[in-house]
């Protein structure tokens, strides 16, 4: 009878601790995937911004095609910034994707020959979406757990490092 408790006590056990591991197991390919989840929307966001940023430069681009690129990057990056704010559980990082947006929708309006917004002015739209985006990337890489999460290069400190003749893509 005392065998039969004990072997009885050891199958609980293992049952129980194989139903432990592959709860552990499930939490941790959650995790995995909800990082990636946020990884995937905020490349997708940062993406359709350099679009506009692209088009607003102008490089390569005449006067309609630039219009209808800025616009068409907006609206994904729109759409990809509701993907973001799906994604994460930071409130920080909803609050610099929603600025970064806010600038990059500043610079369409500035293309399309409305004057800047008041917060537009100095800092201009698009050294404040540059900001932001720098902003958004250390609470993106907080939450996702990357070592130094501040060690952001941002475009206009790189540019700053050259000659202004050189600071061509």
């Amino acid at each position: 009878m005392r065998e039969a408790l004990f072997a009885l006590a050891g199958t609980a056990l293992g049952i129980v601790g194989t139903l432990l591991t592959d709860l552990w197991r499930a939490r941790k390919a959650d995790i995995r995937e909800r990082r990636e989840r946020l990884r995937n929307a905020c490349v997708d966001f940062t993406a359709a911004l350099v679009r506009l940023r692209q088009a607003f430069w102008g490089r390569g681009y005449d006067a309609e095609g630039r219009r209808t690129t800025m616009r068409e990057a907006h609206d994904e990056a729109r759409v990809q910034f509701e993907r973001l704010r799906l994604s994460t559980t930071s409130l920080q990082v909803q609050e610099e994707a929603r600025y970064a947006l806010r600038y990059g929708y500043g610079l369409l309006r500035q293309l399309e020959g409305l004057p800047p917004r008041e917060d537009e002015v100095d800092p201009s739209a698009l050294d404040q979406l540059e900001d932001h985006l720098v902003r958004l990337f250390v609470e993106v890489r907080q939450e996702l757990g990357v070592p130094r999460p501040h060690h952001v290069l941002s475009e206009r400190a790189f540019f700053e490092k050259i000659s202004p003749t050189a600071a061509v893509d």
